[in-house]
């Protein structure tokens, strides 16, 4: 009796896990579902900068940025570009240990009487398994390229213009993929811009995907241009060494450096209190509609990019009955420099005190957020008085609901 309890309780949970499982499968489109049943559509997008944008009234563009989450969204773009990755990796790799004191001779070219040959390479040892030469060791290292100082991303200091991929069959696949060159039918127009010198492109690509209703719709990744993030973080403020000496030009902290926290505020008020009663330093108020440099925010959203792109944001497709739509979200930036007016008085307080600094770097943020009813087949330009997107969804032959 308790071995059919046990038997009989199995089975219940098996079937509920069956049921859920079930259910998961019949709300997510992509689970179990051929490539034919999808409705496949070709998109291509070209981004660029105004070069020749009219006068527009800054005020009208808030300094805060508009943070964008990549979180769940598709990125075909990275895939194209880590290849590179593997460079800084093996930069990153400790040095082989028996490239570091090679004995006379080993490595080197030798004129032997009969042949030419190579005096023979120390036996591996176990930590060599994944170790890098040296880049002046041997002569083998000269087949291969220079390695960045540092790893990751960050080598990409600006992303090609166009992103191309290898192509695919929809019959074949089941998730969007880059199309090759061929694919692109912007090049006429990009040119003439550019000759013209009307903009600058940052982003042009072309993919083919399944589309769904909203619900079950995913956003791509989309970025492109200049790589901002040794130099900014995503919210735009310069980043900061993470030893920062002071010279002559900064004489107040070299005196304040073997005092106390209280000796340091109470120091440092005094210096502001006289250089106030001297006429060196005011405090300026911000005149009439500027805006004042927000903070950061001390819990940032999750999902922000690693780095901080030119060019950054979402797009994606889908479907309302038959009608398709283009859903938009980028973030173009732009270093600037912001004066001290446009700051707190206690960052024109502190600026003051570290070196009278005038002006602060700032990476500001020009937000575009724009959905559209569209039609395939029709080029359909999403504005904006800095940037502009040019977008165009092609049926297939697998577009028409089957």
């Amino acid at each position: 009796m308790g071995n059919f309890r046990m038997y009989h309780g199995a089975n219940l949970v098996g079937l509920a896990f069956a049921v859920a499982v079930s259910a998961f499968v019949a709300l997510t489109p992509t689970a179990n579902a051929n490539s034919s049943d999808y409705r496949w559509f070709e998109v291509e997008v070209l981004v660029f900068r105004h070069l020749s944008a009219p006068d527009t009234d800054e005020e009208l563009f808030p300094n805060a940025i508009t943070p964008i989450s990549v979180q769940g969204a598709l990125d075909l773009i990275t895939p194209q570009l880590s290849p590179n990755k593997l460079r800084g990796i093996i930069a990153a790799l400790p040095l082989c240990s028996w490239v570091r004191d090679l004995p006379d001779g080993v490595g080197e070219y030798q004129l032997n009487q009969t042949k030419p040959m190579f005096a023979p390479l120390p036996s591996l040892a176990p930590q060599d398994v994944f170790c890098r030469y040296h880049e002046h060791a041997i002569i083998t290292d000269r087949l291969y390229s220079p390695t960045p100082p540092a790893p990751g991303m960050e080598i990409w200091q600006q992303t090609p213009k166009v992103i191309l991929g290898a192509g695919g069959d929809i019959h074949e696949q089941t998730a969007p993929f880059l199309l090759t060159q061929e694919s692109l039918t912007f090049n006429q127009l990009k040119n003439q811009l550019e000759r013209r010198g009307l903009a600058r492109t940052m982003l042009h690509t072309s993919w083919r995907q399944p589309v769904f209703n909203r619900n079950a719709s995913q956003y791509l990744r989309l970025f492109g241009g200049h790589n901002f993030t040794s130099e900014f973080d995503y919210f735009g403020f310069a980043t900061q060494p993470e030893h920062e000496s002071y010279d002559d030009a900064h004489p107040t902290p070299m005196l304040l450096i073997d005092k106390n926290p209280s000796q340091q505020q109470l120091s440092r008020l005094k210096e502001l209190l006289n250089a106030i009663e001297q006429g060196k330093f005011r405090f300026v108020r911000p005149a009439e509609g500027e805006q004042l440099l927000t903070k950061a925010p001390s819990n940032p959203p999750r999902g922000l990019p690693k780095n901080v792109w030119e060019l950054d944001g979402l797009l994606r497709v889908y479907l309302v009955g038959n009608y398709l739509h283009i859903d938009t979200e980028f973030n173009l930036r732009e270093p600037e420099s912001i004066s001290q007016q446009l700051s707190s008085v206690e960052d024109q307080a502190d600026t003051w005190l570290q070196g009278e600094v005038e002006e602060v770097p700032f990476l500001r943020a020009y937000h575009l957020k724009q959905l559209r009813r569209v039609i395939s087949h029709e080029r359909h330009y999403f504005d904006h008085p800095k940037f502009g997107v040019l977008v165009e969804v092609r049926r297939t032959e697998l577009s028409q609901r089957r």
